[in-house]
């Protein structure tokens, strides 16, 4: 941290959000405490900048949490066990004294120890279910304040006593949350495959139960994804970037050759920055009432469509299939959805019930 990284010193004065904090390297191994070097130059730089001190606290919090990092809890033990030591020097004689206090530090240790280390977690009780039926959409304010825009055939679970102890979510679907921020009780969004943990900042979630891959995506803030499978698959991603997750089923079908043998396969976590349609983002589009299709084939706009209209696509024909679209919708029905997608490359439908039959 020399005089010779000016260009650095004039891009952190231009930190203003907590993310901002996170993405610096160097914040990072100030918060773990690992580079002496990093230490001292955050400690000294927030000392001269007073206003930023509430944010860079809360971004270190927030790196706490998100690295399940139990160093405040050791320095304690550290700080308790120096105490000791400091008060048996004074007292040299007393050797009641330092047993007394000696025992009452392996007791704290070994509950700390144990309470971290051996005591399996609770099981999330969830009691208060919200669900969007295909061909509609809900808004919902929780009572912690925080706004959730819930897609077609979705669903969200809160669990018990949410907003008291903690902030625990389940999700089926397809959800946009707008978390409120509470730096004591971090926000969790659990689905299938993954495990989704913030403090507050606005972010897309899609994982349905029927598609193949599921991802989240970043509007705002920042946010860590865990993989429910592999213990240590994380990843933390920033605003305007997007975490796809291909489930281990996935890798392994679109691999196997059918004389080879079973062989397991990992999960798969790709960051890749979000797509954008005439300054809208593709992946929350929908929260405007917008469809947004960005070179996509009818395979792939097939589910979405389905869910948005609460009807089933059937095709006849796999060169239909494969048609390409990029195209934008707002508030538009079906047959005009239809219209304009046999515009761009023609096909046939007719409707029979709930069915959409699409043929050449």
């Amino acid at each position: 941290m020399g005089s010779g990284n000016k260009g650095a010193y004039l891009m952190i004065d231009q930190y203003t959000e907590p993310e901002d904090f996170l993405m610096d390297d160097t914040f990072k191994q100030y918060c773990e405490g690992s580079n002496q070097k990093c230490i001292l130059f955050w400690e000294g730089w927030l000392a001269k900048n007073p206003e930023k001190q509430k944010t860079a606290a809360t971004a270190k919090r927030l790196h706490q949490i998100l690295s399940g990092n139990l160093k405040p809890v050791l320095e304690q033990l550290e700080f308790l066990k120096n105490e000791i030591s400091t008060e048996t020097v004074i007292r040299k004689t007393n050797f009641q004294a330092y047993g007394i206090a000696a025992s009452f530090f392996i007791i704290l240790l070994a509950g700390l120890f144990y309470y971290y280390f051996q005591n399996p977690a609770k099981p999330i009780v969830y009691t208060e279910t919200y669900i969007a039926q295909k061909g509609e959409k809900k808004k919902i304010i929780l009572a912690d304040g925080t706004l959730v825009h819930l897609n077609s055939d979705s669903k969200i679970e809160l669990g018990e006593g949410f907003n008291k102890k903690s902030r625990n979510v389940r999700l089926t679907g397809e959800a946009f949350f707008d978390v409120t921020q509470d730096a004591n009780r971090p926000f969790k969004v659990l689905t299938k495959w993954f495990k989704i943990t913030v403090l507050g900042t606005s972010f897309n979630v899609k994982s349905y139960a029927a598609e193949k891959k599921s991802e989240a995506t970043l509007v705002k803030g920042v946010i860590q994804l865990e993989d429910n499978q592999v213990k240590g698959n994380s990843l933390i991603i920033k605003r305007g970037q997007k975490i796809i997750y291909t489930p281990p089923f996935v890798l392994h079908e679109s691999s196997r050759d059918p004389h080879a043998a079973a062989v397991p396969a990992l999960p798969k976590l790709e960051v890749m920055n979000l797509t954008t349609f005439d300054n809208t983002v593709v992946e929350s589009a929908w929260v405007d009432n917008e469809m947004i299709f960005s070179n996509n084939t009818f395979l792939e706009i097939k589910p979405l469509i389905e869910r948005w209209f609460d009807i089933e696509i059937v095709f006849n024909d796999k060169d239909v299939e494969k048609y390409t679209y990029t195209a934008r919708f707002k508030n538009e029905d079906l047959t005009t959805v239809l219209l304009k997608l046999q515009q761009v490359k023609h096909f046939n439908y007719k409707k029979k019930g709930g069915r959409i039959i699409i043929y050449k």
